[in-house]
């Protein structure tokens, strides 16, 4: 019974790359999924991103004739265009190895999660089926849980996940890395005792409640923002490129050949509204005195806090000076250089008005300057 529950848990590591991919048959699986994104407050936007949530369900079956369902080795899932993970550390802070790796107790869902419990960015469940056998009640297991942790970065620079899974039946939890390249999810999924494999998984990001009082886990995501989404044109679509094939347990030694499986799009249909410019001044620089009749040089940063492209900014003053920005995207920023004619009674102050404009999107920023 022990060995059997061992080979339950360790299928718990199947399920992370089998809930990114669409659809897909190997071994005459029927692997299936929906990859869902809705904004966390108000609509999508065609060009800015909003926060969002994004949830993947997925079920994997076989038909009787052909139970075997193919060990998954690798994963990369490719997610909507306009979407992206962003993990910030002041929110989610890094979950280093020293509290969390593979030589930590799995077994103890409730100090794995405490050991990073401000780390995590995602939460899921899942069914699980042992020994690769389908259609057969005595092989369903249906209590794990995952959850994602902040994993820092790797030596490129590019963002990790710690995902951890976790059966109550079993008493035993397993430990995954994921890489985040842009909207590409990269998992290498280790060799796995028996070749067990999933029935159904749900991940959530940036993860809501996950509550099993039975276990003593009580966690959800911490960070609203880790994704991010627009959407641009409709529908939005879903790739997942995956390698299956057969190997030696626990040395990983390939026995049948490598199956690359490109799966088919999923999409989700979707309305981005055009949005609005709101321009704003986040700084002014230049002299506070300039010489009557001369010329002060002056530089001003202009913030798009809307949500579509200013465009054509251009940045006027009342003392006969202009510059230009050109187009500034949502939550992006251009500093513009502009120069301001002083004139007037030494020792006083005179106030030069700059104002920036994008159609009829304006803002107004007044400097005094000394006239010396």
């Amino acid at each position: 019974m022990n060995s059997l529950k061992k080979y339950i848990a360790l299928a718990v590591a199947m399920l992370v790359p089998f809930a990114m991919v669409s659809s897909a048959n190997a071994a005459d699986e029927t692997v299936n999924a929906t990859t869902n994104l809705t904004p966390r407050n108000g609509p999508f936007y065609k060009e800015k991103a909003v926060a969002s949530n994004l949830k993947i369900d997925v079920s994997a079956n076989t038909p009787v004739s052909s139970p075997k369902v193919n060990p998954l080795k690798n994963v990369k899932v490719t997610f909507p265009a306009g979407m992206t993970f962003n993990p910030n550390d002041s929110k989610t802070p890094v979950c280093p190895d020293s509290k969390l790796s593979t030589t930590s107790n799995l077994a103890d869902p409730e100090g794995v999660v405490n050991s990073c419990k401000t780390s995590v960015v995602g939460t899921g469940t899942a069914t699980i089926i042992i020994a690769k056998i389908n259609n057969n009640p005595n092989t369903v297991v249906s209590d794990p849980i995952l959850v994602a942790f902040n994993g820092g970065k790797n030596s490129q620079g590019q963002p990790k996940l710690k995902i951890y899974g976790y059966s109550k039946y079993t008493n035993v939890g397993i430990l995954m890395d994921g890489t985040l390249k842009g909207s590409v999810l990269d998992i290498a999924v280790p060799v796995l005792s028996n070749d067990s494999a999933v029935r159904f998984f749900d991940l959530e990001f940036p993860g809501p409640v996950l509550n099993r009082p039975d276990i003593g886990v009580n966690t959800q995501g911490r960070d609203p923002n880790y994704v991010m989404a627009k959407c641009a044109s409709s529908p939005l679509k879903t790739n997942a490129v995956f390698e299956l094939g057969e190997r030696t347990y626990p040395g990983g030694t390939p026995t049948t050949p490598t199956t690359t499986v490109s799966s088919p799009e999923t999409t989700q249909d979707c309305t981005g509204q055009a949005g609005k410019a709101k321009l704003g001044v986040t700084k002014l620089a230049g002299p506070s005195a300039v010489k009557n009749g001369k010329k002060g040089s002056y530089k001003i940063t202009i913030k798009n806090n809307g949500t579509a492209t200013a465009k054509n900014v251009v940045v006027t003053n009342n003392r006969g000076g202009k510059g230009k920005g050109g187009n500034i995207a949502p939550g992006k920023s251009k500093t513009i250089a502009v120069k301001a004619k002083i004139s007037g009674k030494k020792g006083k102050k005179v106030a030069v008005k700059f104002t920036a404009k994008a159609g009829n999107v304006k803002v107004v920023k007044t400097k005094q300057v000394k006239v010396k």
